[in-house]
């Protein structure tokens, strides 16, 4: 009688089983031209210069005393020669004051990009 009632569960526990096991799932589809469409976009690029450390020149040091020269502020060397800061805003905390600048100068317009500027020691 025992084994008739396991049986008898059994067979009635079997289907259930196997209709659950045959559900597929609904998966969202996706066009496949979209797919080929951002598979083929190109590599995102940096802007010209940003991150381009190889191709930028070497920065320089530049020591003197930073003045100001009319609205703006400018090093002034031991030499006498008067170089325009891209940095005004860095500048003007070190007005009076004899500096390091580290940066980059452009000939053409005689300014010095500013990457530090330091009291000098």
């Amino acid at each position: 009688m025992r084994t008739i009632n396991v049986l008898a569960i059994f067979a009635a526990l079997v289907p259930c089983g196997f209709t659950q096991v045959a559900q597929n799932p609904k998966l969202p589809t996706m066009p496949s031209q979209a797919l080929i469409d951002w598979s083929q976009q190109p590599a995102p690029q940096p802007v010209d210069g940003q991150y381009d450390t190889q191709n930028r020149p070497a920065a320089q040091t530049f020591s003197g005393m930073i003045v100001k020269s009319g609205e703006k502020y400018v090093l002034t060397t031991s030499e006498n020669v008067s170089y325009e800061l891209d940095d005004q805003e860095r500048a003007s905390q070190f007005e009076g004051k004899q500096v390091q600048v580290t940066g980059n100068l452009d000939k053409s317009s005689n300014m010095i990009q500013v990457r530090d500027i330091k009291a000098a020691t």
